[in-house]
């Protein structure tokens, strides 16, 4: 399988929010043809949001512990 094609295997499974801020990412990939201001899109500003850290709900354990 070609890398579009897992790409688009994996863009089936999103939800329409998921797939809005992918389409703002691409939006913002096209237009910035691949610079790093790519950075100053919002929808990798809400990836790496506080919201989306899994490692909090993984090692919960270890942070309660400190």
């Amino acid at each position: 399988m070609n890398t579009r094609q897992k790409l688009l295997h994996e863009i089936r499974q999103l939800t329409d929010e998921q797939l809005s801020a992918l389409r703002e990412l691409a939006i913002s990939f096209k237009r910035e043809k691949g610079n790093s201001t790519v950075v100053q899109s919002q929808a990798y500003q809400d990836w790496l949001s506080t919201e989306n850290d899994i490692y909090d709900e993984i090692f919960v354990d270890e942070l309660t512990a400190r």
